[in-house]
């Protein structure tokens, strides 16, 4: 039986457009509690919904209007079939590690945000880098702070042990927590100015890769690039991919906001962007840790191989968790993810 399309919408419209109304009051209330009346409109639109999506789906029209009646009918079976945890179940460790899995898995499936955060940190760092090579006055207006502009100075301290005397357990504890507050700030900001359709967020990490670059272009002129790696792998292989995260959650906030007539699943949306941030929040302690207990640390105390060491360790072992970790779909998903197609 061929099915006429137009005539179908027309005569099935109003009752979608109830159901998603009905959801939309549902999931706006903390507790999602159903009245008996409610329930058994929920339970009849549902129904409705799901011969709808039948119809299209063995018809093999409208694809647009295929995926728009998966989610509705996915999101009613939700609603029909939730079930509020107990206080006992809050507090499960299990559900709180699933955070390990699911950061990673949401990485790889916003990956492209991730890449344009690449790209843009990248271009900065070109500019940063040229600037500093070719244009000395560069230096004091990109690298303000004495140690950046003048590496020689602070290798000879270093070495010669005259900073040992800030290295007391309290005062890196103390600069551990400043950093990890301030990077996380950082961090935040970067995704939070998505709200600006992306432009903030693109030109925080453009800032970024110019002081990077302009920092690494300086070191490495003046011969100490051995000492600016020790430096700054072994927190930065946690730091600086971190604010890219940031940065793809912002522009994915971005694509979000633009897109928010036709994506009608927001509520699933903004659990991945806060996945993300979760997971940048995540990498952004342990760097601070890092930074304060063992970059700060150099040679004759830390040799600089064994700091570059570290750095590669960690660097792989980041690549390889946030390529290989969530794979397999595990039944703790579940309740994170709303299916996407309920026949």
């Amino acid at each position: 039986m061929i099915l006429d399309l137009e005539r179908f919408q027309t005569q099935a419209g109003p009752r979608w457009s109830n159901l998603e109304s009905l959801l939309v009051a549902i999931e706006g209330r903390p507790d999602r509690r159903l009245s008996p009346v409610e329930a058994e409109q929920l339970q009849e639109l549902y129904a409705q919904a799901a011969v709808d999506l039948n119809r299209v789906t063995h018809g093999a029209l409208a694809p647009e209007l295929r995926q728009y009646l998966e989610r509705l009918v996915a999101r009613a079976y939700s609603e029909l079939h939730y079930v509020p945890p107990t206080r006992s179940e809050l507090w499960q460790p299990r559900r709180w590690l699933r955070i390990f899995t699911l950061f990673p898995e949401t990485f790889r499936q916003q990956s492209r945000y991730f890449a344009l955060s690449l790209l843009i940190t990248l271009l900065g760092c070109a500019l940063g880098g040229l600037a500093v090579r070719y244009d000395p006055a560069a230096v004091d207006v990109l690298l303000p702070v004495n140690y950046l502009r003048n590496p020689g100075q602070r290798v000879h301290e270093e070495e010669q042990g005259k900073n040992q005397d800030r290295h007391s357990t309290q005062t890196e504890a103390a600069f551990s927590a400043q950093l990890i507050r301030h990077n996380i700030e950082v961090a935040m900001l970067a995704a939070a100015l998505g709200v600006t359709f992306g432009i903030g967020t693109a030109l925080l990490l453009f800032e970024n890769g110019v002081l990077l670059g302009a920092v690494a272009v300086r070191y490495s002129q003046q011969g100490f690039g051995l000492f600016m790696s020790a430096w700054l792998l072994p927190h930065g292989v946690f730091e600086i991919p971190s604010i890219l995260i940031a940065g793809q959650a912002g522009f994915y906030l971005a694509r979000v906001l633009l897109r928010r007539r036709e994506d009608r699943d927001v509520r699933q949306s903004m659990r991945e962007w806060l996945v993300l941030i979760a997971g940048t929040a995540m990498m952004l302690v342990w760097a601070g840790v890092m930074e304060a207990f063992f970059s700060q640390h150099h040679e004759p105390v830390l040799p600089y191989w064994l700091k570059v060491a570290v750095g590669g360790a960690e660097l792989a072992l980041l690549t390889a968790y946030l390529a290989l970790i969530g794979r397999r779909k595990t039944g703790a998903e579940a309740d994170y993810r709303i299916p996407a197609e309920t026949k």
